[in-house]
């Protein structure tokens, strides 16, 4: 006898040294249950892909990974109604192309949708008509060059991103996130971005919406909102500013 299930799931990747999971609940509705997994990534990733980004984003890890959640023929499983590889870099650095390759695994490997955070970000800030953005990050600048590049890419004006780097992302004090903003702020931007989904965010964000006079969204935030606007749903936080924005039609998620 065949059961209705009466909750929607979403399938997080993540990797194996940031910890978002209590952000990722937070952000979720009731009705809506999101079932996190971490990546594999081999000792050798970086050698053979050139950087641990590069591996990360890889078939080789995104789809074993991918495949735990889905159901085979004699073993159930969870089978998400979304599969979301929940990391900025490992989705942007190999440009829109290598974006699109990312999610092309996850549907190869049996989800029925598929996102990525750096995705998320470019469906955030075209619903947000962002034309020119500040974007704030903790990495390096060889990894600031290649978000620039992937945002420009996109169609965005990107401004100078400046070098704010912080080591153990996901214990980040709310002040280092503060000096990520304040650094990446631009009164001529129209938005700004805080990138890396293992900083934890979420409480802050009302607060820098107001500080800077701009709608001003996060890496994780972003994912969630798109991932949940993907199953028609809306993150738990109507105060935030996507909160009631559907995701543009000009943005075709699912286009490979």
């Amino acid at each position: 006898m065949s059961t209705v299930r009466s909750s929607k799931r979403i399938g997080m990747l993540v990797v194996p040294d940031a910890a978002p999971d209590a952000e990722i609940w937070k952000w979720c509705p009731q009705n809506v249950t999101p079932i996190i997994t971490r990546l594999q990534i081999p000792e050798t990733s970086a050698e053979r892909y050139g950087s641990i980004d590069g591996a990360i984003g890889s078939a080789e890890v995104i789809q074993p990974a991918t495949r735990t959640f889905i159901s085979s023929a004699t073993l159930p499983a969870t089978d998400p109604d979304i599969v979301v590889l929940n990391c900025t870099s490992g989705s942007f650095s190999g440009g829109l192309e290598g974006e699109r390759a990312i999610r092309r695994s996850i549907l190869g490997s049996g989800a029925s949708r598929a996102l990525t955070t750096s995705g998320a970000v470019v469906g955030a800030l075209t619903a947000l008509r962002a034309g020119r953005v500040a974007v704030g990050t903790p990495y390096h600048a060889e990894a600031n060059q290649a978000l620039r590049e992937f945002l420009t890419q996109a169609g965005f004006e990107v401004l100078p991103i400046p070098t704010t780097q912080i080591e153990d992302l996901d214990r980040a004090s709310d002040d280092q996130v503060r000096s990520i903003a304040a650094a990446a702020h631009d009164k001529h931007a129209t938005a700004m971005l805080i990138s890396c989904t293992a900083l934890p965010t979420r409480h802050l964000i009302p607060e820098l919406n107001a500080r800077y006079g701009m709608p001003v969204i996060t890496a994780l935030q972003a994912t969630m909102w798109a991932a949940l606007a993907q199953i028609d749903e809306q993150v738990a936080a109507p105060d935030h500013t996507l909160h009631s924005l559907g995701w543009p039609e000009s943005v075709p998620l699912l286009a490979l």
